[in-house]
């Protein structure tokens, strides 16, 4: 299990589609960073950049970012025989579906640290400083979001180990993600009205809150919430189901 762990850690770091995806990602922070400071700076209006909106970048985008990064990784396991060379060596199914999450959230903790490291880079050199958060409300948006997209890697990924890594994982992986940010972004315009109060009743203003509360998909925003421990809730429930499901179904998985 260690020696699995370390190759999957190693062959992740050496992953050519995660290095491009990290530099096509990096690229457009820095872009839309840079971009936006022109504008600003163009309009002469009295606006200013602030590291608030900087530090948005990465919430704003990093569902699709973990979930493509988990895709690249997992599926490429299986169509380079990589996955079927561990089951002919000897290894146990629920060793490799387990050396996987883990990898997973490996890999996702790099991506966020990654990513956010660079924001606050760039909020230092284009910036004044925050203004709508101090820092403490800054620094636990970012930790949010790190945990959050652990708990979405472990999903995708076992989406891509009971589906046997065929190329459908793609369309049902970031199928999923848009689906779940849409419907994110709905909950927050319900529940958090710009004007008005919340209309919601009953069920669907339960099921709204439950959704904000405890699934890590809506914890991504950025703008804090709830409490740490509804986030610790959320995040362990999703990646306990996730792999209780996942062992039963891949151990039982025929792979082609």
């Amino acid at each position: 299990m260690l020696r699995m762990l370390y190759t999957d850690f190693r062959s992740t770091l050496l992953n050519r589609g995660i290095k491009i995806l990290m530099l096509i990602f990096a690229a457009y922070i820095v872009g839309y960073v840079v971009l936006l400071k022109l504008i600003i700076t163009l309009l002469n209006n009295g606006g200013s950049l602030t590291a608030d909106d900087v530090l948005m970048v990465y919430n704003q985008s990093s569902i699709f970012v973990v979930t493509a990064a988990t895709l690249i990784v997992y599926v490429g396991e299986f169509t380079n025989g990589s996955v079927r060379n561990k089951l002919c060596s000897g290894a146990k199914r629920s060793d490799i579906f387990l050396a996987a999450i883990i990898n997973s959230a490996f890999l996702s903790f790099l991506m966020s640290m990654f990513c956010q490291m660079l924001e606050i880079v760039l909020a230092l050199i284009f910036t004044d400083g925050l203004h709508s958060q101090i820092l403490s409300e800054a620094a636990y948006s970012m930790l949010e979001t790190t945990i959050s997209c652990t708990a979405i890697a472990v999903f995708s990924v076992g989406i891509i180990m009971i589906m046997g890594g065929n190329y459908a994982s793609y369309i049902i992986g970031l199928g999923v993600a848009f689906l779940l940010k849409i419907f994110g972004m709905d909950v927050m315009r319900q529940l958090y009205p710009e004007k008005g109060p919340v209309t919601l009743t009953g069920t669907k203003l339960e099921v709204y809150r439950f959704f904000d509360k405890y699934v890590p998909y809506a914890r991504c925003s950025g703008m804090p919430r709830w409490d740490m421990t509804s986030l610790l809730i959320g995040c362990a429930g999703l990646i306990i189901i996730t792999t209780v499901i996942g062992l039963i179904i891949f151990d039982k998985k025929e792979l082609k």
